[in-house]
Parts: structure tokens; C-alpha cells; sequence
């Protein structure tokens, strides 16, 4: 039978079955697995599962903002910002998360609805 357990801060460490495994030291068992592995014990029950971050291609946001007539506005923003722009226009990353602080920024400081413009 599989046992569960978490640490001191509920922090779930895994499940444990079979003969010579070795359970965790100091490790509290619980009756279940949480549905997804970030969660945290709190004595009684698991927290809410995380909400899943959500990413959009950033040629999407870039069509969507190009609309909106402020691509211009959006450039000049990011060429005076060295880190930004680098950061935008990685070729290994080609997508952005819908709620990543910087886009959210930018796209506030256009005068437009992040959640329209990052919505994936």
C-alpha cells in the first residue's frame, strides 16, 4: 500500500511503496497524493491546485497590438529598454506568459487591455 507524505510546511515530498524503500526522515504521513504536486498540506486538507500559467506567441501579441495601431509606440518602448528588447525578441523563446509582469507593463503603458492583448 502506498503511503504519502509531506514536510513540516506540507510540502508534498511523494508517494512511498514497496519493500526497502526508505520513507522520508521527519516526513508526515498523509491519506492521499494532492492532485498536483504543488500544492501544500495544511493539517487537514491540500490547498487549491495553482493556476496554470498560460502562454501566447509573441507574433500573436504583436499582430494584435500592429491592430491596435500602437506597434510603433510598442517598439520605441522596447528599443529604449536594452533588457526588454532582448528579452522580447530571443529567438529561443517565442512566446510570452499571458501575465509575465513586462508584457502586462508594456501593454498598459500603450493604453491597452492586457487581457485582450495577451489572451492566448
Amino acid at each position: 500500500m502506498t503511503k504519502f507524505f509531506v514536510d513540516a510546511d506540507g510540502v508534498y515530498l511523494g508517494g512511498f511503496d514497496g519493500e526497502g524503500v526508505v520513507l522520508p526522515e521527519n516526513g508526515i504521513e498523509v491519506l492521499e497524493a494532492p492532485a498536483d504536486a504543488r500544492q501544500v498540506w495544511d493539517g487537514k486538507a491540500w490547498s487549491a491546485p495553482p493556476a496554470e500559467r498560460r502562454m501566447v506567441p509573441k507574433s500573436v501579441v504583436q499582430a494584435r497590438i500592429i491592430e491596435a495601431g500602437k506597434m510603433s509606440q510598442a517598439y520605441a518602448a522596447l528599443a529604449g529598454n536594452p533588457i526588454y528588447f532582448a528579452r522580447w525578441f530571443a529567438p529561443d523563446r517565442p512566446e510570452v506568459y499571458s501575465d509575465d509582469p513586462d508584457a502586462v507593463g508594456l501593454v498598459r503603458a500603450l493604453g491597452l487591455d492586457p487581457a485582450v492583448i495577451l489572451a492566448p
